[in-house]
């Protein structure tokens, strides 16, 4: 349960998280197995000012018990070298004592081909690469916690195309990395319905502080269910659609293999085109998607979905005419 520095814990936080483990222990012998473990263990207690904070220290190596395997390292030198750019920089710097470890586990091992294995592998993006924005290293503490100890917090969050910040308490429910985001799910205020639900991102936040409330679950909540709904996909309606497309027979040979969804249907035409059916959410994202193909797809149904990109690309030939 101890962060490593600059943040902290205090013996208070310690005992309410390990009550909810069902271990039962006084603040005050969590305090003296502190000051005990420090003799032995990188620790070290802030009592600069109240509550006193325990942290690891900030230039103290990691270690495992047991200890990392060579596959772990391997695993962790691969996310090192290849999903770097995925994470936000306050994640990735958290990261990099397990990554220097993890390099000390793999010098030291005789199997030589772990070694080469990151030289032989790469990862290619099928989207443009953006920069992951800025997050504040306090903010993102005060989310991760507020998450691991169940509390609410209070921000003031700048909101896209606003000039005015806004202060909220939000009741936290889960983290989501998406598209080099990340995005915090949650309610607002005294909201806390499943209706409720909304998200923010954390490179908006300028400020954040915890509070000593504790956060609630809306009634049928779950992280997975919410994200199948679509709603990191830019939701344009509860329904689904079923969608009919002509493609060009080249743009289609991808969902041999990885299909839009189970009911997917491809059949091929008489010019050489494919037909393409599909039951999908109605989302920007699949919108974004189609205009990827240009010219090489025609949206036949549903309707309005089809005279939106027909609008869409009647507005681009004017642009470039």
């Amino acid at each position: 349960m101890i962060p490593r520095y600059p943040r902290k814990i205090d013996t208070a936080s310690i005992e309410s998280l390990m009550a909810r483990q069902g271990i039962t222990i006084h603040r005050r012998s969590i305090q003296r197995d502190l000051e005990k473990l420090s003799d032995i263990f990188p620790l070290s207690c802030d009592d600069r000012d109240k509550p006193f904070g325990w942290s690891w220290m900030a230039d103290a190596p990691a270690f495992d018990i047991p200890t990392m395997s060579p596959p772990a390292a391997l695993a962790y030198r691969m996310v090192c070298e290849f999903m770097s750019g995925m994470f936000p920089k306050e994640i990735f710097k958290q990261l990099t004592p397990h990554f220097r470890h993890a390099d000390s586990v793999l010098s030291q091992t005789d199997k030589g081909t772990l070694k080469e294995w990151p030289d032989k592998v790469r990862t290619i993006s099928r989207t443009q690469p953006l920069l992951p924005p800025d997050i504040s290293p306090e903010v993102f503490d005060v989310v991760s916690d507020s998450l691991l100890e169940g509390k609410c917090f209070q921000v003031t969050y700048l909101r896209r195309g606003q000039s005015q910040p806004v202060d909220w308490t939000v009741n936290p429910l889960g983290l989501v990395l998406h598209d080099r985001l990340i995005t915090l799910v949650c309610t607002m205020g005294n909201y806390s319905e499943l209706k409720d639900i909304r998200t923010i991102h954390l490179h908006r936040i300028l400020a954040a502080k915890l509070i000593d409330k504790e956060a609630s679950v809306p009634e049928g909540y779950n992280l997975d269910i919410y994200l199948a709904t679509g709603a990191f996909g830019y939701r344009k309606s509860d329904e689904t659609i079923r969608i009919k497309a002509i493609f060009e027979k080249d743009a289609t040979l991808h969902l041999e293999e990885t299909p839009l969804c189970d009911d997917q249907q491809l059949t091929d035409q008489a010019d050489g085109n494919v037909l393409v059916e599909a039951t999908v959410a109605d989302t920007g994202q699949l919108r974004w998607w189609l205009l990827g193909f240009g010219g090489r797809v025609e949206v036949l149904e549903p309707q309005g979905l089809r005279d939106e990109l027909k609008d869409h690309a009647a507005r681009m030939v004017k642009r470039y005419a």
